[in-house]
């Protein structure tokens, strides 16, 4: 199982030299990929948990692979109806090409309505459809050649081209854990990234999805992918903070499972979390995305995010690769 990092890019962690020390750490301690959230305005009537002040999710992955030589990118996720497909296929491919293929493009339908009503994107109601829309948009980008033509109800044009393609694969993972969701990695998508899954869901997801694909008769590598939740070692057992699965259950998402005794899942000793670990990869999950810190855990900064980042990597990390 590969083992991603999200990093940051919130509130106390949008800092420039933040952001390169734990971009290097990242790379350093030998982790796969590094990932970055998506907001871009915030209504008054948001969630406290999600902060206030957020970098560009694109812009991380940029200046990321420009400082790194071995590290994967990706988006976790890029709402999909906030921008327009042409010009994000484009910003993807360049991503790719000049990486030499270390970006992955995360997609899902978003969940803040305020945000969509701000940005004059597609209505909210609609967000699904315009994904799936968006989606055969930018798989045509990067895929077919010649003049290309598509009319959707949400974006249409006629004879255009785009070039270079990407001179690798340049995976599209959908997020979402909805059924409509699978569906949608399963037909448009290069693999799936949900968010919060126990192992037991995530099985019945990726049986699901193999069961979409093959029955539309595709073929095309897909890749199961998880974004996780927020990993704490701990010196013993005992839960740190009873309180946050249930603070961050949501309209998107489970709240944080729970464990042996009532322990919130990859909170624990380095035993404990390594088993939370290797139940998902027993479950399928080929890539998982772990958080060191959420923008509700104030007080960690970023000397405990790096202390707790190396722990894994001494501790946990070799046993899942």
């Amino acid at each position: 199982m590969r083992i991603g990092i999200v990093i940051p890019s919130f509130d106390l962690y949008a800092d420039p030299a933040i952001f390169r020390r734990l971009v290097q750490e990242v790379e350093a301690l030998g982790f796969d990929s590094a990932w970055f959230g998506d907001h871009i305005v915030f209504p008054a009537d948001r969630p406290d948990y999600i902060g206030s002040s957020w970098l560009d999710a694109m812009a991380c992955a940029n200046l990321g692979l420009g400082m790194t030589t071995q590290l994967k990118f990706g988006t976790d996720v890029l709402v999909a109806p906030y921008r327009n497909p042409l010009l994000l296929a484009k910003m993807a491919m360049t991503a790719s090409l000049l990486s030499g293929g270390r970006f992955m493009l995360g997609l899902g339908i978003g969940w803040l309505e305020g945000e969509f009503a701000a940005l004059a994107c597609p209505p909210f109601a609609d967000r699904a459809e315009v994904t799936e829309d968006y989606l055969r948009v930018i798989r045509q980008m990067f895929e077919e050649q010649g003049d290309l033509s598509y009319a959707g109800r949400w974006i249409r044009y006629d004879d255009i081209a785009f070039e270079p393609k990407p001179a690798q694969p340049l995976p599209i993972l959908v997020g979402g854990n909805h059924p409509n969701a699978l569906r949608r990695a399963a037909l448009l998508g290069d693999g799936w990234h949900p968010l919060f899954l126990t192992s037991a869901d995530y099985a019945r997801g990726k049986a699901e999805i193999m069961c979409i694909r093959q029955e539309a008769g595709i073929t095309r590598p897909f890749t199961f992918s998880m974004s996780g939740s927020e990993v704490r070692i701990l010196p013993e057992a005992k839960e740190l903070r009873p309180a946050r699965a249930a603070a961050l259950g949501t309209s998107y998402a489970p709240a944080v499972e729970t464990g042996d005794g009532g322990r919130q899942k990859y909170t624990g000793t380095a035993e404990q979390v390594r088993s939370d670990c290797l139940a998902l990869a027993e479950a399928g999950v080929e890539q998982l995305v772990l958080r060191f810190a959420v923008p509700l855990d104030a007080h960690v900064g970023p000397e405990v995010h790096v202390d707790q980042l190396r722990l894994f990597a001494a501790e946990v990390l070799p046993d899942l690769s």
